[in-house]
């Protein structure tokens, strides 16, 4: 695990910036997840508390599964006629659980070419110097780790709702504490929400036990379809878009399920494929010293060495998930079998 980076060294830069700009405008990556929603509701409510001007606006609307964060409609889904001007005439624009330009997908332009001085906090490995103020620590569980620092470095006032939002990015994120990435801070911090009222069975109700019966048969289709390779060391599954249609799903409703191909035996590695409007996108992820980030970034993609992901676009689905998966089995043969 590395080393840990101090508040000083992540945030002594921005904190005049911030303390001198009126209006924010906060954003994350395409198909947000709890660390991305709850770090911008975080930091929103911190914002306001000092009085300045802020907006949350994302390239895709909130999954249903996260919408009691969403409970005052403050998160707002990308229309470029509604937002282009409130993003070009923004003081800051704060990049969240995201530091690779184009997982912002339909709002990159829009936010790349802003005037808006760009701060970005994140927790990933990848970056592509897409803000002028990059607090990133890699080693971080989640970046609501990060949020929490930056407003006790701030010496700001915690509340019961940043708590409840922050509490969800961790819980997420650290796959309800129980990823190497958890740090003995993430339960200093984690006892700090509870402090404030926050019942972590409430949170976990809400962001997991929430699913329809609709969800629970995409889940079946994906349990009957789950092929082993290598051994069993490597497991994987797919679903298209027929699944979606037939069982009224959307894509956000699978978050959670490629954990699944980790729960048999001997598994190491595991992936969910699954067919989009206009390609496929693959989630992997491993266990140990099996680096699912380091094949990631070989085709653009990127997230941590246990948890990763890569997008096509206007390719075909079954031939590309017969190419990716082959080298996913290459690549764990030959990894894995260095490590042993």
């Amino acid at each position: 695990m590395s080393k840990a980076k101090t508040a000083d060294q992540l945030f002594k830069k921005i904190v005049p910036v911030v303390k001198k700009a009126k209006t924010f405008v906060l954003t994350t990556h395409v198909n947000p997840d709890g660390d991305g929603l709850g770090s911008e509701i975080g930091m929103a409510t911190f914002l306001k508390s000092l009085k300045k001007k802020v907006r949350i606006i994302n390239t895709s609307p909130t999954p249903r599964q996260f919408g009691y964060l969403n409970a005052q409609n403050e998160i707002e889904t990308y229309d470029a006629a509604k937002h282009d001007k409130i993003i070009a005439e923004a003081d800051i624009i704060f990049i969240l659980d995201i530091s690779v330009s184009k997982r912002l997908d339909r709002m990159q332009e829009a936010v790349m070419k802003s005037a808006a001085i760009r701060i970005c906090i994140d927790h990933h490995l990848d970056n592509d110097e897409c803000a002028k103020y990059l607090c990133i620590d890699a080693g971080a569980p989640a970046t609501a780790e990060l949020i929490f620092m930056f407003i006790k470095y701030m010496k700001g006032k915690l509340n019961y709702k940043i708590a409840q939002a922050l509490y969800t990015s961790l819980l997420t994120d650290t796959g309800g504490f129980r990823f190497n990435s958890t740090r003995p801070s993430t339960h200093a911090i984690a006892g700090e929400f509870l402090k404030l009222g926050v019942k972590p069975n409430d949170i976990y109700s809400e962001a997991f036990e929430k699913g329809s019966p609709a969800v629970l048969k995409l889940l079946g289709r994906l349990l009957e379809r789950i092929k082993s390779e290598c051994g069993g060391g490597f497991n994987w599954a797919y679903l298209t878009t027929k699944d979606f249609s037939d069982t009224d799903t959307l894509r956000s409703d699978t978050d959670g399920f490629v954990d699944y191909t980790l729960k048999l035996d001997n598994s190491m590695m595991g992936v969910l494929a699954y067919q989009t409007e206009d390609g496929i996108k693959f989630s992997l992820r491993s266990k140990g010293d099996v680096n699912v980030q380091a094949f990631a970034k070989t085709y653009g993609g990127g997230g941590h060495k246990n948890a990763s992901g890569l997008t096509f676009k206007n390719v075909p689905f079954d031939e590309t998930l017969k190419k990716i998966i082959g080298e996913l089995a290459d690549y764990y043969n030959k990894s894995y079998a260095k490590k042993k």
